[in-house]
Formats: structure tokens, sequence, C-alpha cells
């Protein structure tokens, strides 16, 4: 079974380099990179990477952005999904905020010092370090900006789905995540009736803040 690592906003991939060495080595890891990902909606996107993986069961590690791609591969590839591990992510919208997604300036995705003060309280919980803001940064600086103005707007166009699925899934909250809202996370408890959610300390980059707290949450899943 390969475990297919999804990524947040940025789309690279990169921000996942903690979890992956914390991961056991012995897991069949491939990282998507949505850079690569030549479809614009949500829906065109899992098409095109359920079409990556005809031939073998899959294991889903949605990161943020990416929580409505893994359901719609759920739709699409039904039971050959055995499982999905959400990490404070979402299917729906996230906040109210979230339909402004579009508008959002793409001057803050430069590492000026009033940016890096918001992705530390916004996206750490105010307990993000140098270096992990600097990856923020670093992963973001790698980003097709005309892909990732298209994934704002998916974000800013989502609505709640309808199908509910039975395919085992976690899904990892932080303590301090300010991006994605209680219904939101409600949201993903009411379509996956097999679903099971773990509390972890930390803001909204919590693969990245605690990626073994992470790991261990997946490895429990990938077992189940």
């Amino acid at each position: 079974m390969k475990i297919i690592l999804l990524p947040g906003m940025d789309g690279t991939g990169l921000l996942f380099g903690s979890l992956i060495e914390s991961l056991p080595k012995g897991f069949n890891i491939e990282v998507v990179c949505l850079n690569d990902i030549s479809g614009a909606t949500y829906i065109d996107q899992a098409k095109e990477i359920a079409n990556r993986f005809l031939e073998s069961n899959i294991f889903i590690v949605a990161e943020s952005y990416s929580g409505r791609i893994a359901y719609e591969l759920c739709n699409i590839l039904g039971s050959r999904v055995s499982g999905v591990v959400f990490i404070a992510s979402f299917i729906s919208s996230p906040s109210v905020l979230s339909r402004l997604a579009s508008f959002l300036p793409i001057s803050l995705l430069k590492p000026y010092s009033i940016n890096k003060w918001l992705i530390d309280k916004v996206g750490f919980g105010g307990n993000g370090d140098s270096d992990l803001i600097g990856q923020v940064f670093e992963s973001l600086s790698k980003a097709d900006i005309v892909k990732l103005k298209q994934r704002l707007k998916n974000i800013a166009e989502l609505n709640a789905p309808k199908v509910v699925h039975s395919t085992p899934a976690t899904y990892i909250q932080p303590t301090r995540d300010y991006l994605v809202s209680a219904k939101a996370v409600h949201t993903i408890g009411t379509l996956f009736s097999n679903i099971a959610v773990v509390t972890l300390p930390g803001g909204h980059f919590i693969a990245q803040e605690n990626p073994c707290g992470c790991s261990e949450v997946i490895q429990c899943a990938v077992a189940t």
C-alpha cells in the first residue's frame, strides 16, 4: 500500500520534511506536489491524482487545503482508499473569512516582518520559532503563483459536499488552530462515519510544529 501525502496551500510538499523523517523508513511514501497538477478545481485535481494510482490501494494524509482533494479521491477510488488522516484540514469552508481568500494580496507571501508575525500568530498559535517560520516562507517562495491563486479561489468557493463515506478516517485537530473552525471539523465528522478526532497541542501548522505527534497518529491509523 502506498501512503500519499497531499500538501497544504503552498502545494510544494516541502513542509512535510520533518514529518517524513518521523515516519517509519519502511513506509511506501509519495508526496504529491500540487504545482505539478494541471487541474484547476478540487475535483479536477483529485481526478488527475487518482490516475497516478490506478494500480494500487492508497492511504491518504491530507494537510490543510488538500482535505477536499482527499474527500474527492474517496468519491473516485472508493474502497481503494484504505484510510485518510486529515491534518488541520477541511472539506468545506474553513471559516467565514475564507470567503475572502481569493482577494489576499500576494505580498503576504514575502518574508516581511509583519508577515512573519502573522504566520507565527495565525499559523503557529504564537509558538513558531524562526526556523519553522522560515520553512513556511521558503516553501511559499517555491510555489507556483498562478496555481496558488487558483487554490485560494477554490477555498473561497468551497461548499459542504453531500456524500457520506465509511472510509476509516482520523482528524488531527490542533489546540490552537485559528484557520479551521469547529464547524468545518464537524462537517468532516458528519461525512466520514468512521472517524476519530485526535487533539494535539499546537497551531495550524501542526505537522511542522509537532511532527512526532502527527507521525504517531498516522502510524496508528495505518495499522488499524
